[in-house]
Order: C-alpha cells, then sequence, then structure tokens
C-alpha cells in the first residue's frame, strides 16, 4: 500500500511550498485513492472492507456538505422572501415584544404589561437612554392578564422628560409578597425594514427597532 505522506512529499518536488490545508476535498481524496489503487502491492492488496469504508466516509462527508451548502442557500432564501414580505407592515402600527417607549411632546408610545398573577403592587419603572430612573410609575393592584399602559410624559419631579427613547420595567408582587415576572409589548408605526444580523428588523417611525419575529399583532 502507498504511504501517503510519501506520495504527497513526491507531488510537484518543485513547486513552491505551500501550507497544507486541513481539508481533504474531493479531487485530493479521489486522487490519492486511485494512487492507492495502482500502487498497492499485488500480492497483499488493499482490504475491500477497508476501501468500502473509506469510499462510505467520503460519501457521508459529502453529502453533508451538500447538505450544508442547500440549508444556507435556502435560508437566505426564506430571509430574502420574508424580507419582502415584511414590506407589507410599512405603515402599520404593531405591537411586538419589548420594553422601549418614545416620547416627542405629548405624542408618547404605549406598552402592554401581561401579568400571569394577580399582584397586590405593581409599579413601572422608567429609564433615560443612559440607563438613568427618571420615574417610577405605582400602579396599585392588578388581576391577571393583560393591560395598556401609556405614560405622562412627566418625570419624578413633575416636569416634562425630554423627548427621545425611553425603557420600561415591571417590578410586580402578590399579596403574598412572591416576585412575578411580567412581559412587555410596545406599540408603534412602521417605517421601513431593514435586514441585520440575519435578521428582519422592522424601523420605527420614531427610531426604535423591533425584530419581525418579535411582532404579535397589527393594530391599524
Amino acid at each position: 500500500m502507498i504511504d501517503t505522506t510519501a506520495y504527497l512529499n513526491s507531488v510537484n518536488k518543485n513547486a513552491t511550498p505551500k501550507t497544507p490545508s486541513k481539508d481533504l476535498n474531493k479531487d485530493a481524496f479521489l486522487k490519492l485513492f486511485v494512487t492507492q489503487l495502482k500502487n498497492q502491492d499485488p500480492v497483499n492488496p488493499m482490504d475491500n472492507k477497508e476501501q468500502l469504508a473509506q469510499l462510505a466516509q467520503f460519501s457521508t462527508v459529502e453529502r453533508l456538505t451538500n447538505i450544508s451548502k442547500a440549508m444556507d442557500g435556502l435560508t437566505k432564501t426564506v430571509n430574502a422572501m420574508m424580507g419582502l414580505n415584511a414590506t407589507g407592515y410599512i405603515g402599520k402600527t404593531v405591537m411586538a415584544k419589548g420594553f422601549g417607549v418614545s416620547k416627542k411632546g405629548s405624542d408618547i408610545s404605549s406598552a402592554n404589561i401581561s401579568l400571569p398573577a394577580a399582584c397586590k403592587t405593581v409599579y413601572v419603572d422608567i429609564y433615560d437612554k443612559d440607563g438613568g430612573l427618571i420615574r417610577s410609575v405605582e400602579l396599585g393592584s392588578k388581576d391577571a392578564g393583560k393591560f395598556d399602559f401609556k405614560w405622562d410624559g412627566k418625570d419624578k419631579n413633575g416636569n416634562d422628560a425630554e423627548d427621545g427613547q425611553y425603557n420600561i420595567a415591571i417590578r410586580a408582587e402578590t399579596s403574598k409578597g412572591k416576585k412575578v415576572l411580567a412581559t412587555t409589548e410596545v406599540s408603534g408605526k412602521i417605517k421601513a425594514v431593514n435586514m441585520a444580523g440575519g435578521q428582519n428588523v422592522l424601523e420605527l417611525e420614531d427610531g426604535r427597532k423591533v425584530l419581525l419575529s418579535n411582532v404579535t399583532r397589527v393594530v391599524a
């Protein structure tokens, strides 16, 4: 049987040395395999089982490679189609999973809060873009379920907050003092559709961005 290392060293001796590749592609594999057959010892030929094992291994790797390439192509096609379909959202107001709200004068975006259990106390903390706490709004007790929340745009001193984007966080507890994890949805009107990191991103008119996959419903 041919010594593979010796064979590789003997090929094109006058060529400029190159860093050997760690991957054995189809052409290289077939070349080595044919060379093994040509140079095998007639008295002690290569075992048929060994030949079949090599071919089976190569065939499996090639199939997996082809499947991977096909899946990559399919993913790009699906994302492109989703992006094209997403343009239908432009001009529509949607609700999406998130915690960002915006303020422009008296125009303040709303949010929808969902509680998995009845709570004795519920607070909505409002933070600016730098993470500073602007205000805590006490909502009192709330039953389990969804309800709308709209900030009045005031800070903790009762003054109008600056226009811009803000984040909300929910603090809620049951009558027994157990903390409850609430989920939030935010609303906004779609201005444009972009692709970022392989995902379709909806740009809202106020500058906020939400993932298409996070949209829960179209409001209007």
